[in-house]
């Protein structure tokens, strides 16, 4: 009686599981699907961990965004960043990599960067700025577009590299009972929202519109 009672309960157990399963490999699925109208020929996809993956255009430039679940740092709730990259050539011959409350384990964020940077006045004060050489130009250059983008708290990191820029924003925040508990993640988000989107769109399009008003090369064109 004991064994076929267990043996039920490995069943009902791995069907339940099972059930689970597919009911988290559909939300990470859908995650950016309200997202997708936000570019031009857009093509939704998944990563290796099956969270959502969309690519597409804005403006005339490839865009790509990824899902970040990131759980290392100890003491702090995990954390969902949703990562907007610009791929377009950029002429600044350099790396600026704009850091908020660095934790030490920002594992998507560049490393051995070799020149640290003062933070301007009107940045918030918890910010790490690197770059590799020149980088001190651009980071003047673009301290004041750089200053509203960074007050809202949502915002992690915004980098800028030869080949393009990408902003990384707090999609959600796990939830504190499941982290307390089972020191694992849940996040409380169906989909990331339009709204959201769109102002990360909008701020990419703030510095790259700054990036070509500073540059000599493009004002020379202009001119031209």
């Amino acid at each position: 009686m004991l064994v076929a009672l267990a043996a039920v309960f490995v069943l009902v157990s791995g069907a339940f599981g099972a059930i689970l399963r597919r009911r988290e490999g559909r939300w990470r699925a859908d995650l950016l699907s309200d997202c997708a109208g936000r570019l031009a020929a857009p093509r939704l996809g998944r990563d290796r961990a099956g969270f959502a993956t969309l690519r597409g255009r804005y403006a005339g430039t490839a865009v790509d965004v990824r899902l970040v679940p990131d759980t290392l740092v100890h003491r702090r709730l995990p954390q969902l960043w949703l990562q907007v990259t610009l791929r377009t050539p950029l002429s600044t011959g350099c790396v600026l990599d704009v850091l908020r409350r660095p934790a030490g384990a920002e594992f998507y964020a560049p490393d051995h960067l070799p020149n640290c940077y003062a933070v301007p006045e009107a940045w918030p004060p918890d910010t790490l700025v690197r770059g590799t050489a020149g980088a001190d130009s651009l980071h003047a250059r673009l301290a004041p577009v750089l200053a509203p983008i960074l007050a809202d708290p949502r915002v992690k990191e915004v980098l800028f590299t030869p080949d393009g820029l990408r902003l990384t924003l707090q999609a959600s925040q796990g939830t504190r009972g499941t982290y307390l508990l089972l020191r694992g993640s849940r996040f409380p988000i169906e989909r990331v929202s339009p709204e959201l989107f769109d102002g990360i769109l909008d701020a990419a399009r703030r510095l790259l519109l700054a990036l070509s008003e500073t540059d000599p090369e493009t004002q020379h064109a202009r001119a031209a």
